[in-house]
């Protein structure tokens, strides 16, 4: 062990939480493991949240969406405590307050607190407007939804848009509100834009780009009964759903006076400016390797990998290109690579795929390839990523070649 750890305290029982405890074990670490949550009962899969719980049978209960088995905890050792708010970390102590006035010691800290999502200022208290971040907002939307005739969606991004389209698969006429002149404007090509707007048009959802929401129209009870659109179009809805994004929860690594810009800022081991504590998933900020947070199950495996190689010495997991995924309706998106804000050096290809309504885009940054985005083309989307891996550039004109072979690249 390199940092003499003992006890080592995980705050979040998210996707990195859980998957740096693992690792831990994995690697032969025999010492103590206490992984504390603020939400009761086992942790959910994130992912599916947005898509298949909300119209899932649940009758039998939430198992077949847990994050891990209820004896997974039990089979590695870790001492899980759901319920568990913690209230402060105590540095010079190595202490956690939680807020039941007890208090925890370790000897190495890892935060997982991931991220909250970005409220929408107007209507806040409506029972009827919603988030869709942890598995609290997926229950409390779920048991809103059998009265709802017509969703707003405000936010154009992924989760929203996997909301829609699950929405859409209820029989629930659903409307996307998005100011950004197209979809996904943030992480997406303009090309993977185009066919995930086209897809949701052809599944019946309304979109309307470049539109702010202007006011949100509340009855006497409180409840949202219609969103007013810049532009003068009110839509009539029983149900709003606001993803605008995210933000990371720093709060205690604020107050424990860690290094805090947008997120936890850590060192290339996801060290944060403390050394008995580290820093793991959405909250973290690593400079030493993307200058912006990853949000995504990838980074967050990664980095509890990272923490849980430095604390054990052992070898530290390869770096694939950042990869992530969306289902909505019949199409799996696929993405390998940061696609770059807009610029003149930035362009990007399309590649028909060989299934109906498939097709691949990489983008490249001057002759460097970037990114590539699939949408229902795995060939494609494995290919690019192994070329990013390898540093790899094949010529765009290859690409949009039908006639190119896509696997000679790997050759």
């Amino acid at each position: 062990m390199t940092d003499t750890s003992d006890h080592i305290v995980i705050i979040g029982a998210s996707h990195a939480g859980l998957s740096c405890a693992e690792r831990l074990r994995g690697a032969g670490f025999d010492g103590r493991i206490t992984v504390l949550d603020r939400d009761p009962g086992l942790p959910l899969q994130r992912p599916p949240l947005s898509k298949t719980y909300l119209k899932a049978d649940l009758a039998g209960g939430e198992a077949a969406f847990a994050l891990r088995k209820s004896d997974w905890f039990d089979n590695f050792n870790i001492t899980f405590r759901p319920d568990c708010a913690v209230s402060a970390i105590i540095p010079e102590a190595r202490q956690i307050h939680l807020a039941d006035d007890s208090s925890v010691s370790y000897d190495h800290l890892v935060l997982a607190t991931g991220a909250f999502a970005r409220p929408l200022p107007q209507a806040a208290d409506a029972p009827n407007l919603h988030v869709l971040r942890t598995a609290g907002d997926a229950r409390l939307l779920r048991a809103g939804l059998a009265t709802v005739r017509t969703a707003v969606v405000i936010g154009g991004g992924y989760i929203g848009l996997e909301a829609a389209a699950s929405l859409r698969s209820l029989d629930i006429d659903v409307h996307v509100v998005e100011m950004a002149p197209r979809l996904l404007a943030r992480v997406a090509s303009p090309a993977l834009s185009e066919h995930c707007a086209a897809l949701h048009r052809q599944h019946g959802v309304q979109l309307h780009l470049g539109t702010a929401t202007q006011n949100i129209q509340t009855d006497k009870s409180g409840r949202i009964t219609a969103v007013h659109l810049a532009g003068g179009q009110a839509v009539d809805t029983q149900l709003v759903l606001a993803g605008i994004g995210i933000i990371p929860d720093t709060a205690l690594a604020e107050a424990a006076g860690l290094a805090v810009d947008n997120g936890i800022v850590t060192d290339a081991e996801y060290l944060t400016s403390d050394p008995h504590i580290s820093a793991i998933g959405d909250v973290a900020r690593a400079p030493a390797i993307h200058p912006f947070r990853v949000e995504s199950i990838h980074h967050a495996q990664f980095s509890g990998a990272v923490v849980a190689a430095r604390l054990t010495a052992s070898a530290v997991p390869s770096r694939e290109a950042w990869w992530f995924w969306s289902d909505q309706y019949d199409v799996k998106y696929q993405m390998a690579g940061l696609v770059p804000a807009q610029a003149p050096s930035v362009s990007s290809v399309t590649r028909t795929g060989r299934r109906e309504n498939s097709l691949s885009v990489w983008s490249y940054d001057g002759a460097e390839l970037v990114s590539v985005e699939a949408a229902n083309d795995p060939q494609a989307y494995m290919i690019g990523k192994k070329c990013l891996e390898a540093g790899l550039s094949p010529a765009s004109s290859d690409i949009i070649n039908p006639d190119f072979v896509l696997k000679s690249l790997l050759s």
